[in-house]
């Protein structure tokens, strides 16, 4: 069972419901992380990298934008800096082809291209490019979900109105050149919450109720393993 310490590391936010993800995306895999060699996109301040290198994975960690001195200091006290390294890199032309054993990415695809759908669907098949045969996209990705969610965006997020969330039916069509996907929707109270606290206690409401009662569409998170 992950330490709830290590998953507020890892994820930093609304980590009950996120950290399914992480549970679905190991018991969907093929691989063994230990013997991985893999990408991470998009990885801002590291919490994933460090998921990832904690379980043995050579990760590059990469960004679009510069690299954060905090994500480093956090790979260098979680003892992993020995197993990653950095690159600048756009999801958009990924300078790899049948490299990776596995690719990662979190709540990424909304800002890819300034929110546009076309960039998002060109990332995707940038990834696609980039993994072995055989090789596997592990992601997670905050979707359309329920007009209430559109709705709070909007007005409570900055980056609300002009973030592209993508529907179900969109991540299916961008996942179209993979051999094999297999997909779960995740949350739909937890990201109400306006602290953390409030996030898991709400989070354990979607695991006890919502997550039974609610249509997928309305679910804010879309979490995937694809095979090449």
């Amino acid at each position: 069972m992950n330490n709830p310490d290590d998953l507020l590391n890892y994820l930093e936010w609304d980590v009950r419901n996120w950290s399914v993800a992480l549970d679905f995306w190991l018991a969907k895999s093929t691989k063994r992380l230990s013997d991985c060699r893999v990408l991470e996109i998009g990885s801002n301040r590291g919490g994933l990298s460090l998921w990832l290198a904690s379980q043995g994975a050579q990760v590059v960690h990469s960004d679009y934008n510069e690299l954060k001195d905090e994500a480093v200091r956090r790979h260098q006290a979680g003892g992993v800096s020995h197993l990653i390294e950095y690159q600048t890199i756009d999801a958009r032309d990924i300078p790899y082809t049948d490299h990776f054993d596995v690719i990662v990415f979190k709540s990424v695809l909304g800002a890819v291209g300034d929110g546009d759908r076309e960039a998002q669907k060109k990332a995707i098949s940038e990834m696609h490019k980039a993994l072995k045969p055989g090789g596997e996209l592990f992601f997670a990705e905050n979707t359309v979900a329920s007009p209430i969610h559109m709705y709070l965006r909007r007005k409570m997020i900055k980056w609300g109105n002009w973030w592209r969330y993508v529907t179900i039916d969109e991540m299916k069509e961008f996942l179209a050149p993979f051999s094999q996907t297999d997909l779960r929707t995740i949350g739909f109270a937890g990201t109400l919450g306006r602290t953390e606290g409030q996030r898991n206690l709400l989070a354990l409401t979607d695991k006890i109720l919502f997550e039974h009662i609610v249509p997928d569409r309305w679910k804010y998170i879309i979490a995937g393993v694809a095979r090449k």
